[in-house]
């Protein structure tokens, strides 16, 4: 066993690298399937000349108080050096609205900028260059090349942004380039250091996190597979949660598992039996959590926006890469190693009734729970309660300015086109209109207070495209209001004809229709799933109703609270549209694991033969130390997020990792067994019966033992 899982990471290991490549084009990451906004992209991409080219913009900045005629030298040994470089052999024009500089574009062209190229207090000027290649890997070499040849961020006085669709994309492609690594190395060396702290024993320590390693190298390549034959996609932003999502539960199901088979072989001599007796007893409830990961992972893939749709499959395969080897390649790890894998701490039989301080520490807090229930569920729930209350607050959306913590070249020199030209030319917005209907849309637009600036005609001469450009910030909540408003107008002046509005403020405004319908479904077909299952293996109704309760509350309290730590103390007003519901699948999956855990030790105490009270103390007893540091883990990982540049993923970090860490501080260890002790014999209705006759069984089977 061992060695078919090894040999199957050699084998497939080698493609990670890859993946990251594919990782890095997410140019179709960020759209809404079937939308309008999709359909204008898509026919742009395929029936128009400049389909498959990319252009740079390239923005020459003096400070506000120099005239950009003075730098003229400057500039044009800049535009030169990149018309004559070998580096650039798939360069197709250089030029301004006044003319080419070389090349030739081929069609009608008009850069951003329109027809200004120069900003009305003459202190920057905007060229535009364009490769005739628009794959990731051409356009970071076409922007990188252009970069290394022009003044740059730190030209004095003149200095130079490359921005335009070119520039994000580059900058986006550089800014998931090294998560993989840095994510690597972050949960790594943190998984490590928990488990040496925990176990104290290096062996069993490198063992899990051996463990995870391989599941995770098998699922990056066999990802690389679907996505090379089409059957899957990736982004940069699912392969970084895939990293953090594998390492956190994989080592939560490698830690549950450990500490069970340490607790038998303290009980039992026999090493084989105790491993069997481990697996048997952890199984179900290892089963049951990743079941529920894969299953609400999977339900994303009903979603129609794309980045919630391809992060789906992606971490479904994950998790159940890493559930087959914890329960087949660890086992076998730890039947090969026996005790030898716990050294220098090695449990013996002798040591069954020996728990330590730790042990002492969670005997008092159980006893302290079982003291006072209802003022800890009271108190408990009333922190969530008003935690909950930051989301009244309210939330923007971050647009393509707002996406990292350090913004890059594409971000300023954007940032300076709106400060120094008309605001619209940031994004416009695209507009295709059958040919019969051209003046007409014309006129209607016009009327809608937008500028045409721009138009180029199909190759099929059937349609025609136009920039049509807002006098005011595309990226402002008024221009997201206008979309449906603009695209009434142009559908009634084109009087059946083609009229479909796109570009970055229509697919903003489509992705959060989109967002807002998903979630609609998503949401609550996650929280039927969970039911299910949770009514299965707990084999009653009751308890999984508050179990899905409980974790919704602390998801509630992490939205609530990190919106506040946001807005006021991070300076960050804005989130990632997809924030909630990444936050609340995340939340409601994993947070609901820490209870199966500890409800099914209860439910295994009380069939055991103790009564209700004493099963719930004894439960909590038992595992509040494992439970809380697998909790622990699983909130360290995913604070590594919070290492990236990318907003985005810093705010998914923070969000999830203090929802987990209140869900194993707060709920998992006091509202848990509290709201559990208040209910008693009824946390089981209607199968309580079946645990009645599990304890005559025992008891009969004591008495006959003892007779």
């Amino acid at each position: 066993m061992i060695g078919a899982w090894v040999l199957l990471a050699i084998a497939l290991g080698s493609l990670q690298p890859k993946l990251q490549v594919k990782a890095q084009d997410e140019s179709k990451t960020f759209r809404t399937r079937g939308a309008e906004s999709t359909r204008v992209h898509d026919l742009l991409d395929s029936r128009f000349p400049e389909a498959h080219e990319s252009m740079a913009t390239i923005v020459f900045a003096l400070p506000r108080t120099q005239n950009i005629y003075t730098a003229t030298s400057k500039i044009g040994n800049s535009t030169g050096a990149i018309c004559d470089h070998a580096q650039l052999p798939w360069l197709k024009a250089v030029g301004t609205p006044d003319g080419v500089l070389c090349g030739d574009f081929g069609h009608d062209f008009t850069p951003e900028g329109g027809t200004q190229s120069i900003a009305d207090d003459s202190s920057s000027l905007v060229v535009s260059a364009i490769n005739e290649k628009d794959d990731t890997q051409s356009v970071l070499d076409f922007v990188h090349t252009l970069r290394r040849y022009l003044p740059g961020l730190s030209g004095t006085p003149l200095s130079s942004y490359v921005t335009g669709d070119a520039g994000y994309n580059a900058d986006r492609a550089d800014a998931v380039a090294g998560i993989d690594g840095t994510l690597l190395a972050i949960t790594g060396a943190l998984v490590l250091v928990l488990m040496l702290l925990i176990y104290r024993s290096p062996l069993i320590a490198t063992l899990m996190l051996g463990v995870v390693m391989i599941a995770y190298l098998i699922a990056t390549g066999i990802l690389y597979g679907l996505v090379e034959a089409g059957i899957a996609t990736v982004s940069g932003q699912s392969a970084s949660i895939l990293i953090v999502l594998m390492f956190g539960a994989g080592t939560d199901y490698a830690l549950l598992i450990v500490a069970r088979f340490r607790d038998e072989l303290r009980r039992d001599a026999d090493v084989d039996a105790a491993l069997h007796a481990a697996m048997a007893r952890s199984g179900p409830a290892i089963f049951a959590s990743g079941a529920i990961v894969v299953l609400a992972m999977l339900v994303l893939s009903l979603a129609n926006y794309n980045a919630t749709r391809q992060m789906g499959p992606t971490l479904a395969l994950g998790i159940a890469i890493m559930i087959a080897a914890g329960q087949t390649l660890l086992p076998a790890l730890l039947a090969a190693f026996g005790r030898r894998a716990f050294w220098p701490v090695v449990p013996h039989v002798s040591d069954a009734r020996s728990r330590g301080a730790s042990g002492t520490r969670w005997r008092s807090l159980s006893a302290f729970v079982g003291r006072h229930p209802r003022s800890l569920a009271l108190a408990s729930i009333a922190i969530l309660g008003i935690g909950a209350l930051g989301n009244l607050g309210g939330r923007g959306y971050l647009d393509l300015t707002e996406q990292y913590r350090s913004p890059p070249e594409s971000v300023l020199g954007e940032r300076i086109i709106e400060q120094r030209y008309t605001p619209g030319l940031a994004a416009p917005l695209d507009v295709l209109v059958g040919t019969g209907a051209t003046a007409q849309v014309q006129t209607a637009l016009a009327n809608q207070g937008l500028v045409v600036s721009a138009d180029s005609q199909s190759v099929d001469g059937r349609l025609f495209s136009y920039d049509a450009r807002f006098p005011f910030d595309p990226y402002s909540t008024r221009a997201l209001a206008a979309v449906p408003r603009i695209r009434d107008a142009v559908r009634k002046a084109a009087k059946g004809q083609t009229a479909i509005v796109g570009g970055v403020t229509a697919e903003e405004h489509d992705n959060l229709v989109a967002i807002d319908a998903d979630a609609r479904l998503i949401v609550p077909l996650v929280l039927a799933l969970i039911l299910l299952i949770l009514i299965a293996l707990l084999r009653c109704v009751v308890a999984p109703l508050y179990l899905i309760g409980t974790v919704i509350l602390s998801f509630g309290f992490a939205m609530g609270w990190s919106s506040l730590v946001f807005t006021h103390l991070m300076g960050q007003p804005d989130s990632d549209p997809n924030l909630s519901i990444f936050a609340f699948i995340f939340l409601v999956a994993l947070g609901v694991d820490d209870n199966i855990f500890l409800m099914t030790r209860i439910r295994e105490e009380r069939a055991a033969g103790r009564t209700t009270r004493d099963a719930i103390l004894g439960g909590l007893e038992s595992t509040g130390g494992v439970i809380t540091s697998a909790g622990l883990i699983l909130a360290g990982t995913f604070a590594s997020l919070m290492a990236l540049d990318l907003i985005s993923l810093f705010q998914v970090g923070f969000v999830v990792t203090l929802g987990l860490l209140i869900d194993a501080f707060l709920v998992r260890t006091f509202l848990v067994p509290s709201i559990a002790l208040l209910l008693g014999e009824r946390n089981w209705w209607p199968y309580s019966s079946d645990l009645s006759k599990a304890f005559n069984r025992r008891l009969r089977r004591t008495e006959n033992a003892a007779g």
